[in-house]
């Protein structure tokens, strides 16, 4: 949790720390993918804030926006609460709900799906604890 004294780290700080994929673990310096940004309350006017950042690679970003990749299906936003906690220790539900001027989030922290786990282990990751 930051206290006021703290300044916000960037984006590109935030990426820095973290070697891998927060769904999967693909690995940042393994080649194949690119790790992005991923804005946990999105949409137009995002707020750039560390309690909304997470470290995904390209497919499972995609696969959050988009439904995709074939086999794998959606990472619902409650599965990206999940790889959040587990990549940073902590989420700010109630932050990220304010983000939005909201008193909670439309949906819960729920298990990221046994495809993307099993992507885990093939990718020197741990599964699902």
């Amino acid at each position: 949790m930051q206290t006021q004294q703290q300044e916000e780290m960037t984006p590109g700080e935030y990426m820095l720390l973290h070697d891998c994929c927060a769904v999967c673990h693909w690995p940042a310096q393994r080649r194949g993918r690119w790790m992005e940004l991923h804005h946990i309350v999105g949409g137009s006017g995002r707020k750039d804030a560390e309690i909304n950042y997470v470290c995904l690679c390209c497919r499972c970003h995609h696969a959050v926006h988009n439904k995709l990749p074939d086999g794998y299906g959606e990472i619902p936003k409650g599965a990206v609460l999940a790889a959040k906690l587990e990549a940073d220790g902590a989420v700010d539900e109630a932050g990220l709900a304010a983000l939005r001027g909201r008193k909670a989030l439309p949906y819960d922290i729920c298990p990221i799906p046994d495809a993307y786990l099993e992507d885990r282990c093939r990718n020197g990751g741990i599964p699902w604890p």
